[in-house]
């Protein structure tokens, strides 16, 4: 798993798993994917939007 596919993924307009909002929260806290690369998974949400499924697993990720 790379944050390069999951920002694809979200720019394609494809729903996240789980797994793959973990891997973000937890790779982006540890250091280990950049500003920039947030900023554009950030973009692809505000552009595409979240379900609820996706938005409560972001929430809780970020609550751990």
């Amino acid at each position: 798993m790379n944050i390069q596919d999951i920002i694809a993924k979200k720019r394609d307009k494809k729903e996240l798993t789980n797994e793959e909002i973990n891997y973000f929260v937890n790779e982006y806290t540890k250091g280990n994917i950049t500003d920039y690369q947030a900023a554009a998974l950030v973009m692809a949400i505000y552009i595409n939007g979240m379900n609820e499924q996706e938005i409560t697993n972001l929430s809780l990720a970020m609550a751990h």
